[in-house]
């Protein structure tokens, strides 16, 4: 049988839950998702995969993780994607409205990849994607008064542990450890551990809402209409807010 080439981008007809399950065989994966001017990215190595109440978990020390499966409508595969002549080939998992869920980035290239895909039916060949990487005038320097960057600065002072949640229709997503430096870098506030990144665009968050319960305080980040946005700290000092 005559080894079949992977199309550069195409749309699987699988059962996502079937190709998630194999995601401790591709080794170091992203998972993540944004809205509303929020990205929440966890990276390294799914080690359980299981289904909850029609959601998909992906769990380790590295990974925290819900995705509701009857919401996927279409699974794409991009193997496009190449950052210094190696390749972070790409899942991308889509709702009924053609809007992104959430995205699973190989980090180990294309070999272990292709591998876990080839036991699934090739996919329909899709249409290359242009990637816009934004001009400049859209990546400015964030003020250093931006809503954004106040929890985030409340919880560096107090060098305590810090809860970072992220939530969107369908799926949902955590990180918890000990606060790194905040960096807001190219229009950007930024939070970055080996096993985490948040990337919470300027501008992007008009306040935050206090909740409080027995143990700490939470804040709920809010658009400059008020509507919530999804992403949610905790852990932070009280002084916050």
């Amino acid at each position: 049988m005559t080894a079949r080439t992977p199309h550069k981008r195409e749309r699987l007809d699988v059962a996502p839950a079937a190709l998630l399950a194999q995601l401790p065989a591709i080794g170091r994966v992203m998972i993540n998702s944004e809205r509303l001017g929020a990205t929440h990215e966890r990276i390294g190595t799914v080690e359980q995969v299981h289904i909850e109440d029609g959601w998909l978990v992906c769990e380790s020390a590295e990974h925290n993780s819900r995705i509701e499966l009857a919401a996927i409508a279409t699974v794409i595969v991009d193997r496009t994607s190449v950052m210094r002549e190696k390749s972070y080939p790409r899942i991308e998992l889509r709702g009924a409205d053609g809007e992104s869920i959430a995205n699973v980035t190989g980090f180990e290239g294309l070999e272990p990849f292709d591998v876990v895909l080839a036991a699934f039916p090739q996919g329909t060949e899709l249409a290359v994607e242009e990637r816009n990487g934004g001009s400049l005038d859209e990546r400015k320097e964030i003020d250093a008064d931006d809503a954004g960057l106040e929890p985030f600065a409340a919880a560096e002072r107090s060098g305590g542990r810090v809860r970072i949640e992220f939530s969107r229709p369908s799926f949902w997503q955590a990180w918890e450890g000990c606060m790194p430096a905040v960096k807001p870098v190219m229009g950007y506030v930024n939070v970055m551990r080996p096993d985490f990144h948040l990337h919470l665009k300027g501008g992007s968050v008009g306040g935050w809402r206090r909740e409080d319960d027995a143990s700490e305080a939470r804040f709920v980040a809010l658009t400059t209409d008020g509507a919530e946005t999804g992403l949610t700290v905790s852990g932070v000092v009280a002084s916050f807010g």
